[in-house]
């Protein structure tokens, strides 16, 4: 006999919000068959752009891929720069940014291990009607991108939603 337990929290509880303004979104789109070329461009991107706040891959289409880039507004112009000399060797791939862009982190305990986090999430901000263009999770941080002037919105409405333990 196998036992399974869930671990379930009437207000689900997190340890941080943050939010971070003045972000850009790049996406970049591309044939799957050439995932070596843009992996590898990815990769220089480390040195010559000032941070990464998300970096996260997707399947788009029946052969397509999707990189999407959150990373600081000062790192614009060489991202711009960088992917228009990297498209003249794939002239089938695409790139555009949006920005700037607000981005939420919710800090928590072990969130792979408890059910329903991220639906409270979404649920509580589609209610409010507060549109989310990105979301990103790992074991303890789940991270969400807004259009501009949202964070603040999606920060109080968060913050009303789950538990934030304080330390007084």
């Amino acid at each position: 006999m196998e036992t399974i337990a869930v671990y379930w929290e009437a207000r689900v509880k997190v340890y941080g919000i943050t939010t971070r303004h003045g972000l850009v979104l790049g996406v970049l789109r591309f044939s799957a068959e050439r995932l070596d070329y843009w992996s590898g461009r990815i990769v220089e991107l480390e040195d010559p752009l000032p941070r990464f706040e998300l970096v996260t891959c997707q399947i788009a289409g029946i052969n397509g891929m999707e990189v999407l880039l959150v990373i600081e507004e000062e790192g614009r112009q060489t991202l711009l720069q960088l992917m228009r000399e990297w498209l003249d060797r794939d002239p089938s791939a695409q790139f555009a940014t949006e920005g700037p862009v607000d981005m939420i982190f919710l800090h928590g305990p072990h969130f792979q291990d408890r059910f329903g986090i991220a639906d409270t999430a979404f649920a509580a901000l589609a209610k409010n009607g507060v549109p989310i263009l990105l979301s990103g999770c790992a074991g303890t941080s789940m991270y969400l991108v807004f259009p501009e002037g949202k964070g603040e919105a999606a920060k109080r409405i968060l913050t009303d939603t789950f538990l934030i333990p304080t330390t007084a």
